[in-house]
């Protein structure tokens, strides 16, 4: 069983250790996920260029947050650093799928008006699913089910100021824990989580 404690002697006990939908973000995070504060349009976007750094095809990243919290704009930063121009990027939310070629392909989806599970599978995102592909979801709660097992969680809320996202970053498997891992040692971190205690 997984367990968490955190380093400043906090005394809530229990919980698991990864978390399993995206209304659980709200909890103590653990080893395999941070929270970063972004307090500007730019330092989202720099945030976004440094995570596609370390991202490779196959990846999946599941964006979940209320609308304008910041999913698009993260897509963006990731699509240049992959070489992409920004223009290219816009909520596909009428197309629902978009790709991007740069160093990797991007599949960009948008699920915000598919409240329907089965229009959602009707999609067939799990074709896109590849070993080329970095596949990044936009309100991928919508049906969490469809995702793979390995996938890299993303859950942006508002700041105080209009400006301000507060982003939690999860990894549910070996692949996007690494990549969690590899963002700790990135000066885009604000705050991470340390100091973890992960019990068998």
């Amino acid at each position: 069983m997984l367990s968490h404690k955190q380093s400043q002697g906090n005394k809530e006990k229990g919980g698991p250790a990864i978390l399993d939908t995206a209304s659980d973000f709200s909890q103590v995070p653990s080893l395999n996920s941070l929270k970063i504060s972004l307090d500007s349009v730019q330092k989202t976007l720099e945030f976004g260029e440094r995570l596609a750094h370390v991202l490779q095809g196959g990846d999946v990243l599941a964006l979940t947050g209320d609308l304008g919290a910041g999913k698009t704009l993260i897509t963006r930063g990731i699509a240049l650093g992959l070489g992409i121009t920004a223009e290219q990027v816009t909520s596909p939310t009428f197309t629902l799928i978009q790709t991007y070629e740069g160093r990797l392909p991007v599949i960009h989806v948008d699920l915000y008006r598919l409240e329907d599970p089965s229009a959602i599978l009707q999609l067939g995102l799990e074709d896109y699913f590849t070993p080329q592909n970095i596949v990044i979801i936009e309100w991928a709660d919508r049906l969490l089910q469809i995702l793979p097992p390995d996938y890299l969680a993303l859950h942006l809320e508002h700041g105080d100021t209009e400006t301000i996202r507060h982003l939690t970053i999860r990894g549910t498997g070996p692949r996007s824990t690494y990549v969690v891992k590899s963002l700790r040692h990135t000066n885009m971190i604000d705050h991470s989580i340390t100091n973890p205690s992960i019990k068998d």
